[in-house]
């Protein structure tokens, strides 16, 4: 067994530049997000290049309109500012306007040939936010409290996730921590994470919203054989800042959640004792040693909720504005846009090292859309440059695979929210005598934390093969349709 990892340093680099991705994500999205949404240039009035004229001005492109522009003759903000973002997978460009007139937003010079050819197929992608400038600078505001470690920051988290997701935080009775009797605890169970605050607590809620789960972390219990209580997560931050697989001692991981500052709410979800009685503990254990050390699954985390065209894309968002995003973000940290996408989506087109433009070159000329790009299902066997990559879930799910919980659909099943797997006790007479106070009663033991923890559609779907590949998950109700 290979020595657990050193403590969580306090600052971690990578992280906090990740983060950035989805602040200026929801920066976007947030302002007024009703009534907004994407269309191509035709939609607005403009064709593509392929169709209009292109008079060469100096070293500069000008597109020439056959049809009327947009214009603000009717203003959609009550400041009569309308904010226009215009994109392209090669720029994002943006421009307001104030009066009621006929407007041209004008492209000086292509980035580079590749974004001419692109402009000629689609045209530009044109994103009006209704709210205007004003509104949209609120809206950025309203964000930046989701990353902030103070009550300031927790309240606000609350109030996005009971806004957008319906969720209600009812307080629990005191204690808010379990006095847990390891006897209790086996190989198998599962535990589900909520961080309200600071820079996980703001990155969690982004990442509950857009895929409509309720938890934003999770780990797995194990027993090795002197029955030495350990957990197993993908997502451990090493020394070196890095997010990696780790097995850690069940007193250091539980101490850390309990000094933790993001205000962790935590469950614990024992498996149902017929599944636990075909966990093979031996296979668990192989399985996680073998990952211990490697990289979080930042390859294809962004994939874990894109099922659909477009049913998993909280409004106003598409995959048109992913794909404008993402080139933002690789012209400002290619590094980790390479790490964030690149691989998972070459992976999905069979090619290897193409960049962004080149995956959206190659998508075209396979008579492919981007969207169609996304929603194509992860697989078990495939390997990236730094191994294989599974996230904080499909780790789990991987394990829970080798174990033998999933038989017969060993090979195929591919699930995003594990704790609603049909796997865990369902009879609240069996649950530990410490996991819950009589006035806070659930299905499930809950840990740790102040509110009390939900978990919709709990214990409810018996797995089967190829489980979540074509799933909807539009806020705030998520109906998941039955065999999806």
């Amino acid at each position: 067994m290979a020595p657990p990892p050193p403590r969580r340093p306090v600052v971690q680099r990578s992280l906090i530049s990740l983060l950035l991705f989805p602040v200026v994500l929801l920066g976007v999205l947030t302002a007024a997000a009703a009534g907004a949404g994407w269309a191509p240039v035709q939609g607005e009035g403009l064709l593509p290049a392929a169709a209009a004229r292109a008079d060469v001005a100096g070293r500069g492109l000008r597109p020439q309109r056959r049809r009327p522009p947009p214009t603000t003759a009717s203003a959609q903000s009550w400041t009569c500012m309308d904010l226009y973002v215009f994109a392209t997978p090669y720029r994002i460009g943006w421009d307001y306007y104030i009066t009621a007139q006929e407007h041209t937003f004008e492209i000086k010079a292509w980035e580079e040939p590749g974004e001419m050819e692109y402009v000629k197929q689609h045209g530009i992608a044109i994103f009006l936010m209704p709210s205007g400038m004003l509104g949209t600078l609120l809206s950025l505001i309203d964000v930046i409290p989701l990353f902030s470690n103070t009550i300031w920051g927790q309240d606000a988290n609350l109030a996005f996730l009971q806004k957008h997701m319906g969720a209600s935080f009812e307080k629990r009775t005191q204690p808010w921590s379990a006095n847990i009797r390891k006897e209790d605890v086996h190989s198998g169970d599962f535990l589900a994470l909520s961080k309200i605050r600071g820079r996980w607590g703001g990155f969690q809620t982004l990442e509950k919203w857009v895929t409509g789960a309720f938890a934003g972390h999770t780990a797995v219990c194990l027993k090795d054989e002197n029955g030495t209580l350990w957990v197993a997560e993908s997502g451990y931050e090493n020394k070196k800042g890095e997010e990696v697989i780790a097995i850690v001692p069940w007193d250091e991981w539980w101490g850390m959640a309990l000094k933790d500052d993001s205000n962790p709410q935590v469950a614990f979800l024992p498996l149902h004792p017929d599944v636990r009685a075909r966990f093979n503990e031996t296979a668990a254990w192989e399985f996680a040693r073998s990952m211990y050390g490697k990289p979080y699954g930042y390859h294809n985390m962004i994939f874990s909720w894109i099922d659909t065209m477009s049913d998993n894309y909280p409004p106003p968002l598409d995959a048109n504005l992913v794909m404008a995003v993402m080139s933002m973000w690789t012209r400002l940290q290619p590094l980790y846009a390479s790490n964030m996408w690149n691989e998972a989506l070459n992976k999905r087109l069979g090619t290897e090292k193409l960049d962004l433009h080149g995956i959206i070159t190659e998508t075209g000329k396979r008579g492919m859309s981007f969207n169609q790009l996304l929603t194509i299902p992860e697989q078990d066997d495939w390997e990236y440059s730094d191994g294989k990559s599974t996230t904080c879930v499909a780790f789990i799910l991987s394990m829970y695979k080798k174990a033998g919980v999933f038989a017969p659909f060993t090979e195929s099943i591919q699930i995003r929210d594990a704790y609603m797997l049909k796997i865990f006790e369902d009879n609240q007479t069996r649950l530990p005598s410490w996991c819950n106070s009589g006035a806070d009663r659930l299905p499930f033991c809950q840990i740790l934390g102040e509110y009390k923890m939900e978990l919709p559609e709990y214990n409810t779907i018996e797995p089967y093969a190829n489980m979540n590949e074509n799933c909807p998950s539009s806020p705030p109700t998520y109906t998941r349709p039955l065999g999806c």
